[in-house]
């Protein structure tokens, strides 16, 4: 009997959302429960990027009991180049983004999170960092 693979349990998956800096798209939340007191959400979309130091603190606090980790995808248009980051937050609420490769986050989150990725992105390709 071979092992299988086993990966986080994909928890939430919204219908992408207008931003408030709605006039630049839409944003798409994503979560997926990692460890019994651990989620990983992925912000994706072309005007969240705008939001992220309001937004974070929110979906925080929709998982008091649990560490978050956070993650954004701006997707390639034909205007930008798209890319993945991890996030973070300062005690001040100032959010600092650091570029990773999609793959890297792929691989600890799964099929799933590509499978779920924005129809929107017109990238060449996935782990466009």
């Amino acid at each position: 009997m071979g092992v299988e693979d086993v990966h986080p349990e994909l928890i939430r998956d919204e219908h992408p959302w207008q931003s408030v800096q709605g006039w630049y798209g839409h944003a798409h939340v994503r979560v997926w429960r990692t460890a019994p007191d651990r989620v990983t959400v992925a912000i994706s979309g072309n005007s969240a990027e705008y939001d992220l130091e309001t937004v974070l603190p929110l979906l925080r606090a929709e998982y008091p009991d649990d560490t978050a980790e956070f993650f954004f995808h701006r997707p390639m248009d034909w205007t930008t180049l798209g890319y993945y980051a991890e996030l973070t937050s300062d005690d001040d609420g100032t959010v600092t983004s650091t570029h990773i490769a999609g793959d890297t986050v792929a691989a600890r989150l799964g099929p799933s999170f590509y499978a779920t990725e924005d129809p929107d992105d017109h990238s060449g390709g996935y782990g466009c960092a």
